[in-house]
């Protein structure tokens, strides 16, 4: 009796109406995301290709020139730019991939290009409206899953047909699992051949070179997907197992659709604002400024005095400075991690955010993107430090002042890279464990809380 009822449900649901505008619109609506990502994709890819060049071009003419302390004194006032390239799997999942800078420079905290600055900023604001792949099953997807079930239950209460069904002994267990089976299946289909589709477009216009790791977390995001819209359709068919009309099955839906995806998601950052304030980063940058200034006093005031001894004195005081901005700055992220943390948290009430957790984790374009781009800036600016500083070490004195004695001093591989950490699938897996086992208790429980209001259910 069981596949009976799986069967009518796919029958039914494949005859409906619906299902031919749910095949339609998702196709139209993947591939539409697949097209647009993919387009964007490479014109990042371009535009770091293109800034790469111009890098490589201006060491190039560095290396040229033939006057080694010319060289040298160019080499000190050059503001040495890194590029960060863009994740490939961001055709899927964005993220803060169009966020972050994408070019640095060696000489200032300032970003020489940028699709926009959130380092002062809660970067999950910027996770939650992105029109990809992951933005398209978010938002359309869990919205189509609960009009798809809706009505599963209480419509056919409405109709007569469930207490025709029941009254042949079947069940309800039977009849609630294959309703569950078999309406899944009919939106799984068509999601699946939508996703088949734009992952075809994908490898023939051969804007990305799918390697293996990335084929298994495009397969690891297309699952973490589907469990996502079962927790929707699971939802709808608990909401449908708790009214008695279709209307009402229908109002109630939206209102929790609404909720869950558009209210929780775009409040918690909001909410975690005012639970954790963080200070400005304008404001961080002040009493930097405030530090240098001081600094500068007191090395100004001990550069009048002219007494032995007073070289180690600027420097400790130099070294004191920059020892207050690393507490500063260290003060700052620890406040802006905790308000991230709860921002977190308490998007978690609402199973979107765990979906875009997990995906965004996977697709290596998630928050801890911005941590990893942090340690890499600091490495690389640190790295520069002390590669100007060494430089010194080149000089020689002669009669006619410091000279550079080596005419092959300089070798551009020597300078520091911007490298970012690239985290493994595994480590990504482990990292996005905990919002799939959500989804999945979302799942299991939405699921029980229907078959206990089922079997107590009313159909006459």
């Amino acid at each position: 009796m069981f596949f009976l009822t799986v069967g009518k449900e796919i029958v039914h649901n494949i005859l409906s109406f619906r299902f031919v505008v749910t095949y339609a619109l998702l196709f139209c609506l993947i591939l539409m995301a697949m097209f647009l990502m993919t387009n964007d994709y490479q014109r990042r890819l371009q535009e770091y290709a293109t800034a790469d060049s111009k890098v490589r071009e201006s060491l190039t003419e560095l290396v040229k020139i033939e006057d080694p302390n010319e060289q040298f004194q160019r080499i000190q006032q050059t503001d040495f730019s890194a590029l960060r390239q863009p994740s490939p799997l961001s055709l899927l999942a964005l993220g803060l991939e169009g966020s972050l800078p994408t070019q640095v420079s060696s000489q200032s905290r300032f970003f020489v290009s940028s699709s926009g600055d959130r380092l002062g900023k809660n970067v999950l604001f910027d996770i939650f409206q992105t029109p990809d792949f992951v933005y398209v099953v978010n938002v359309v997807m869990s919205l189509l899953a609960l009009l798809f079930v809706f009505d599963s239950v209480c419509g056919e209460k409405e109709q007569g047909t469930l207490k025709l069904l029941l009254s042949n002994s079947v069940p309800r267990d039977s009849v609630l699992l294959g309703k569950w089976v078999g309406g899944f299946f009919s939106v799984a289909a068509p999601f699946t051949v939508a996703v088949f589709g734009g992952f075809t477009y994908i490898y023939v216009s051969g804007a990305m070179e799918m390697q293996g790791e990335d084929m298994a977390r495009f397969g690891l995001i297309f699952l973490l997907s589907l469990l996502y819209i079962s927790t929707f359709f699971t939802l709808g068919l608990m909401i449908s197992t708790l009214t008695h009309r279709s209307s009402t099955a229908l109002l109630v839906s939206l209102l929790v659709w609404i909720c869950w995806i558009l209210v929780v998601p775009n409040l918690a950052p909001i909410a975690a604002r005012l639970a954790a304030p963080v200070p400005g980063r304008q404001v961080i940058e002040a009493e930097k400024q405030a530090i240098d200034r001081e600094s500068q006093l007191l090395m100004a005031g001990i550069g009048k005095r002219k007494v032995y001894g007073d070289q180690q004195e600027s420097e400790r005081i130099q070294k004191d400075g920059e020892k207050k901005k690393r507490k500063l700055e260290e003060f700052y992220q620890d406040k802006m991690s905790r308000q991230i943390a709860y921002s977190k948290n308490l998007a978690r009430l609402s199973p979107s955010a765990s979906y875009l957790f997990a995906a965004t984790r996977l697709a290596g374009t998630g928050p801890n993107l911005f941590d990893y781009f942090q340690k890499a800036l600091e490495r690389f600016h640190q790295g520069h430090e002390e590669f100007r500083q060494s430089m010194w070490s080149m000089r020689e004195w002669s009669e006619s002042g410091p000279q550079i004695k080596d005419p092959d001093w300089f070798d551009p591989e020597n300078l520091p890279r911007f490298d970012m950490f690239a985290e493994s699938l595994t480590d990504s897996f482990d990292a996005a464990l905990f919002d799939i086992l959500l989804l999945a208790v979302f799942n299991v429980l939405f699921f029980m809380l229907s078959y206990t209001i089922f079997l107590r259910y009313d159909v006459t």
